[in-house]
């Protein structure tokens, strides 16, 4: 074995489960954030987090609100993932700059990709600094889900988005 980098590491444990991080702009539009920075955290209250940069647009306008989805988006939103990790929600609409079909979800301000496997709509309980990252700590308000559509997830590191095959 050879000592790696993180980036190095990443290509080592890929795939990695890829969401976009959904959070209401000052504008009252959705801001889209592909994250793979994510995972559950307790049963007992349902809790997931994920961690955004420090200078994050996202980040920032999660704990401005205090809410947030997380969502596992669909194959067809491929492309429009990569462009969205291209730009910053702070200058650009990635919603209507990506023709990105958007669907609202009961209770909720922020809406979420159409194409989309599963939707965890949380509140934020604690952020706290990790390195360059802020843990951004939510408790689940709910879990939407559609067995139908095939998510998707970062390869090679995050150099590409597909969907996982079984076998």
């Amino acid at each position: 074995m050879r000592e790696l980098n993180i980036m190095e590491a990443t290509v080592y444990s890929s795939p990695n489960p890829l969401t976009l991080i959904c959070s209401l702009n000052e504008d009252g539009t959705t801001n889209l954030a592909p994250i793979c920075f994510v995972s559950y955290l307790s049963f007992n209250p349902p809790m997931v987090g994920f961690a955004a940069g420090k200078q994050s647009h996202t980040g920032k306008r999660v704990r401005e609100t205090g809410k947030v989805i997380v969502t596992v988006p669909g194959e067809s939103l491929a492309g429009a993932v990569m462009a969205c990790g291209t730009s910053t929600g702070a200058k650009l609409n990635k919603v209507a700059e990506n023709h990105i079909e958007m669907k609202s979800v009961d209770g909720s301000d922020i809406q979420i990709p159409a194409d989309t496997r599963l939707a965890i709509a949380a509140t934020l309980q604690q952020s706290v600094e990790v390195g360059d990252h802020i843990l951004h700590i939510c408790q689940v308000d709910k879990f939407l889900g559609d067995e139908d559509k095939k998510g998707l997830y970062a390869w090679n590191g995050f150099g590409k988005v597909a969907s996982a095959a079984e076998g």
